[in-house]
């Protein structure tokens, strides 16, 4: 049942995306350096950025950050912390599991800890237009 209605909503967002000219990927981006992170972020109306690293909480949270990829109109980049500690430092993030919500190129928010999908949908649902 759960896989009918992922099915059904990712056919929904795509053709939405067609009909509205959305580009958001479906799964995640992942990120190599800090012109890739801001590529994406411009790139698209809303990011949602999950800063991770190997091994840890937000590692688990894979498939989380993958759904929400694929359910909502947001892109999804993904940064390792450990491979890249200087995008991590130059953007503050000291801890992880960490996610980064960015409207039209700007930080809007940022959450700390293990995050639900739900929670993810929602966050993200606030900045997207559908």
């Amino acid at each position: 049942m759960d896989e009918d209605l992922d099915a059904v909503r990712e056919r929904r967002k795509r053709t939405l995306m067609q009909e509205q000219g959305l580009g958001a990927p479906a799964s995640p981006v992942y990120v190599d350096g800090s012109q890739s992170l801001d590529q994406t972020v411009t790139a698209h109306d809303v990011v949602l950025v999950h800063y991770y690293a190997d091994g840890g909480a937000g590692q688990r949270l894979h498939p989380v950050v993958e759904s929400v990829a694929r359910e909502t109109f947001a892109a999804v980049a993904k940064v390792n912390v450990v491979h890249h500690q200087k995008l991590a430092l130059e953007r503050g993030v000291e801890a992880t599991p960490a996610f980064e919500v960015y409207a039209d190129g700007e930080r809007q928010e940022r959450v700390r800890g293990q995050v639900g999908r739900d929670e993810l949908v929602e966050l993200v649902g606030e900045y997207t237009p559908f």
